[in-house]
């Protein structure tokens, strides 16, 4: 089997992925909440000149506009963080070898639809070093890649217990991080360096 030649930029490009994708869940909750109590505000004030009623709906939907304004800064100094530490280099590479692949429900807060929901389940890589990698929700893994994009089902099904990865994980933010199987991929040469 021919293994594919994993670079900087594609690295790059999949550590980019799990920082907006994370940042995602904090967005839609906040939208959701904030958009329809700011038009429910307007309605009560402008159509309905009830000023006072409009209070309330108006504290709660700029409660969650803040956050939604500090949530969109810490994504783009993620993003810049990303960016920087993978100019710079600050991104540890090592072997894993996988001990378990689980299916977990987690806290978190978003929204399918029109419905908010409290928890998520979420798929988590247990390595044999106590390393745990969370996929994140994306359709397809490894989209640069021409002979191994692969669905978030497929690299569950590949992955056996024993099997080894690399582990990327840009440094002081272990929360941005990546697994590439070793069977189909092998580090550029720029990249052993690390």
């Amino acid at each position: 089997m021919r293994k594919e030649t994993l670079t900087l930029s594609n690295i790059a490009h999949d550590l980019r992925l799990v920082a907006r994708r994370s940042m995602d869940n904090a967005f839609s909750h906040r939208e959701a909440y904030a958009f329809p109590l700011l038009i429910l505000a307007a309605l009560l004030c402008f159509v309905f000149k009830k000023w006072l009623l409009a209070l309330p709906f108006l504290a709660v939907a700029g409660y969650h506009t803040y956050h939604f304004a500090l949530s969109y800064k810490k994504n783009r100094s993620i993003r810049l963080m990303i960016d920087d530490g993978l100019e710079r280099g600050e991104i540890s590479i090592g072997v894993e070898k996988l001990s378990s692949i689980r299916q977990e429900e987690i806290y978190e807060p978003h929204h399918t639809g029109r419905r908010a929901q409290t928890t998520k389940t979420v798929t988590f890589y247990y390595f044999e070093s106590g390393i745990q990698w969370r996929e994140p929700s994306i359709a397809r893994h490894y989209q640069w890649s021409k002979e191994y994009y692969i669905s978030s089902k497929g690299l569950e099904n590949i992955s056996i217990s024993g099997d080894e990865f690399y582990y990327v994980v840009l440094q002081g933010n272990p929360e941005i991080a990546y697994i590439y199987p070793c069977k189909n991929f092998a580090l550029d040469e720029n990249l052993k360096q690390i």
